[in-house]
């Protein structure tokens, strides 16, 4: 059983598929999919990301295909094409690591911290040996030094306190006056 692996710039994209799925999926699919993962390796998500979709144009329901589309778009900065082909990939393949670690690691790195911890956790659910585990430990490590040296960001899970909405309702109070005054 041979591996694929994306690893991307600064080793922060690791990603592997075994040839378990190569009966699931037409020969053609798997051909564009390795070309992509090459073209990642050498840095050139443009190139990877034409790939991919190939590999898509012969099997549309290949998960791996849309997680290597997701990284090449993330690499790309496109990042609302990226997130939906990661979940796309979910959608196929709710089991599918690489899927829920690359989501996670997007989130982390868009500081939307809650969704990038809710994706770990379903990471390491589907993780499958000590490697995929350490890839998340690390990205767990990462996170966690980020918050710990970086700015603090808000978790926006809880209401607003009661400063907060009068603050929010003098600022409105504001703009109301402000456009009232340029509007006569």
């Amino acid at each position: 059983m041979t591996s694929t692996t994306i690893t991307g710039p600064g080793n922060s994209l690791a990603f592997s598929s075994d040839c378990v799925g190569e009966l699931q999926f037409p020969a053609g699919a798997w051909h564009h999919f390795r070309d992509g993962v090459e073209q990642l390796n050498m840095g050139e998500p443009q190139q990877a990301l034409a790939a991919f979709q190939n590999a898509l144009q012969h099997a549309p329901n290949f998960p791996d295909a849309h997680v290597g589309i997701g990284v090449a778009y993330a690499l790309c900065s496109d990042i609302y094409p990226a997130i939906d082909h990661l979940q796309e990939a979910i959608g196929l393949e709710p089991e599918n690591f690489h899927a829920h670690f690359k989501l996670s690691q997007l989130y982390f790195k868009l500081r939307i911290p809650q969704k990038g911890y809710e994706q770990a956790k379903f990471a390491l659910r589907c993780a499958q040996g000590p490697t995929e585990r350490q890839l998340l430990a690390q990205l767990l490590r990462e996170e966690r030094t980020h918050e710990h040296n970086g700015i603090s960001r808000p978790w926006l899970n809880r209401p607003l306190g009661g400063s907060a909405m009068i603050a929010g309702v003098m600022a409105v109070i504001f703009a109301i006056a402000m456009l009232i005054h340029y509007m006569h």
